[in-house]
């Protein structure tokens, strides 16, 4: 009875050891420490290389500092039909430092629009210098004038906001300051 117990034990703690149900390797996405976003083994992931060049692929494995990535890439091809379609390049795998990864995509159906992006403040910033040059020039008003210029400055102003709201909003996840990633 002890001998075939101890079998027993052996191999349950045999199996216990060699299976690899739950590795517990994940790749998080930290805004201000709190956990935004999280990836595991055969997770969709879509980011910026440290070259710049963006990365998607699947995850096919997450080591203590290291990722391996399965990448592809959607390209757009006329099919028999003549009609617009996509077509999946595979380009390998990618073993990477988790360091080496400059940015994450925003999530897809994340809502853009104008007014968050600052481009309707560019836009009307600059749409509101060229109406008044415009209408200067065809009164025959000086364009430079003690009345002008304010109005010129506030159309300026507020392309110059537009900007600031554009740079301060981007499309993706930079890693610094705001966002961090973690192997967990």
């Amino acid at each position: 009875m002890n001998k075939k117990f101890s079998i027993l034990l052996f191999l349950l703690l045999g199996f216990v050891f060699i299976s690899n149900a739950q590795n517990g390797h994940l790749v998080l996405l930290k805004d201000r420490g709190v956990t935004v976003r999280s990836f595991s083994k055969g997770d969709y992931i879509n980011f910026q290389f440290s070259s710049g060049q963006w990365i998607t692929g699947y995850i096919d494995w997450i080591k203590s500092d290291t990722i391996q990535v399965n990448q592809f890439a959607l390209q757009k091809v006329i099919n028999g039909f003549g009609l617009l379609g996509e077509d999946t390049l595979r380009l390998g795998r990618l073993q990477l430092h988790i360091n080496e990864i400059k940015a994450f995509a925003k999530d897809r159906g994340h809502f853009k629009s104008v007014f968050t992006n600052g481009i309707f403040l560019e836009t009307g910033g600059l749409m509101y210098v060229g109406l008044n040059l415009m209408n200067s020039t065809l009164k025959g008003d000086a364009v430079f004038g003690e009345n002008n210029i304010p109005k010129l400055v506030g159309g300026v102003v507020v392309y110059g906001i537009g900007r600031l709201i554009q740079k301060s909003n981007p499309d993706y996840r930079p890693i610094g300051k705001r966002f961090s990633v973690e192997i967990l």
